[in-house]
């Protein structure tokens, strides 16, 4: 019987590892939730911040802008914070629970100028002006 000695010149075989998608352990549920929560209390102080930096917001529907009426006596209609305090040529207006406002003026020949103005109880106002001519 012959030997026959047997040669091997490929490279050993290894085992393929496959690639794991996403693996979700304790330390990664942790840190994800911190960061939910971290964003989270940024976002409340970042809304906390704007609500005492800004000015209340203000919307008058009605003139929604410089107009010619014909008739005495004007409707002026709006939108505003419900937490603010309106005033209107000076004199305050009551604002719903959702902060609506309705109110009439009496309009003098000419031009009149309609100041309405919008106050939180920070001292932030805002402010819209409408030229009402009545002829």
């Amino acid at each position: 019987m012959k030997r026959i000695k047997l040669e091997v010149r490929d490279k050993a075989l290894r085992p393929v590892k496959r690639e794991r998608a996403f693996v979700l352990s304790p330390k990664k549920i942790v840190l994800i939730v911190f960061c939910l929560f971290l964003l989270l209390v940024v976002l409340y102080f970042w809304r906390q911040i704007n609500f005492l930096i800004k000015a209340p917001y203000l919307e008058v529907s009605q003139p929604f802008a410089d107009i010619t009426v014909t008739e005495e006596v004007f409707e002026i209609i709006g939108k505003t914070d419900s937490s603010a305090y309106l005033t209107i040529n000076s004199q305050e207006v009551y604002i719903d629970k959702e902060g609506n406002f309705k109110t009439e003026i009496e309009l003098s020949n000419g031009i009149n100028i309609i100041k309405i103005e919008s106050k939180n109880r920070f001292d932030k106002v805002n402010e819209i002006i409408r030229r009402i001519i009545y002829e």
